[in-house]
């Protein structure tokens, strides 16, 4: 099963959404109309809850520590270490408690956590180790895919008088490895001040048409756009709101990245 918009939502923002953290409202849509990442959501949260089950009090004391804390028979450093665990971990905490009243003794004197807890995590640093966890399983299986930085080509003089510039930073042709992408920008097809990002894609050695159906997305800080290349390599975003954008071309298993895209109309 394939993500019906691919490159519409990225991988850390999926993390982010997990985690709970403030996404783009168009991830939380994308999420309620996907079957793909919908699915890949609910593996990261199986994967998550298996991490937590398996980490839970993963660096918490054993509790013989404790009782030796308790009864203060730790040394300074290493009583020191457990008193800045117990102030982080109600957990913990509680054992010392019911240790000392077992103990019929008042507990150490530590500093009480301000934690919330809650039923999934009742341990302040599980959900942090399970979400590095994560990334760092994604990064791995990213490590097998290609990614290229393109490279900007000096512009040659006559290309400043191209009918459809509108300044001299326009058109703009970028090179990474075997790739060649020429970009162009013109009124957007909307009455606003949309702008049309025009681009075409060669592969050296590569016939046109096998380039078809590869993702192109463009994104920024405001928005974000999905595109797939056609037989003749060409590409075209119609009503793209001016901003700085990364354009991002993904063929087979290399992504062709062009950093700061200035996307604007300058009459």
């Amino acid at each position: 099963m394939e993500c019906s918009q691919p490159g519409i939502i990225r991988d850390e923002e999926l993390l982010a959404y997990l985690s709970g953290e403030p996404v783009r409202p168009v991830v939380q849509q994308h999420l309620a109309q996907c079957a793909s990442c919908s699915t890949r959501l609910v593996e990261y949260r199986e994967l998550e809850h298996s991490l937590i089950l398996t980490l839970y009090r993963w660096d918490c004391p054993p509790n013989q520590i404790l009782g030796e804390f308790q009864l203060g028979l730790l040394g300074a450093e290493r009583s020191a270490s457990v008193r800045a665990h117990l102030s982080q971990c109600v957990l913990c905490a509680g054992d010392l408690t019911t240790l000392a009243t077992f103990l019929g003794e008042k507990p150490a004197l530590v500093e009480q956590p301000v934690v919330q807890t809650s039923s999934q995590n009742n341990h302040v640093g599980t959900r942090q180790v399970v979400r590095q966890l994560l990334e760092d399983l994604r990064e791995q299986s990213a490590e097998h895919a290609r990614r290229l930085i393109a490279v900007l080509v000096p512009q040659q003089p006559r290309l400043a008088q191209w009918r459809h510039t509108l300044t001299t930073a326009w058109p703009r042709r970028y090179t990474a490895e075997e790739f060649s992408i020429s970009l162009q920008i013109e009124h957007g097809l909307s009455h606003n001040d949309s702008v049309q990002v025009i681009g075409f894609v060669t592969r050296k050695g590569t016939a046109l048409e096998s380039l078809q159906g590869a993702t192109v997305v463009l994104t920024s800080s405001v928005a974000t756009y999905v595109q797939e290349i056609d037989d003749l390599g060409n590409f075209i975003f119609p009503s793209v709101q001016p901003a700085t954008y990364t354009l991002e071309l993904r063929i087979d298993d290399t992504t062709i990245v062009v950093e700061q895209l200035p996307v604007d109309l300058q009459d």
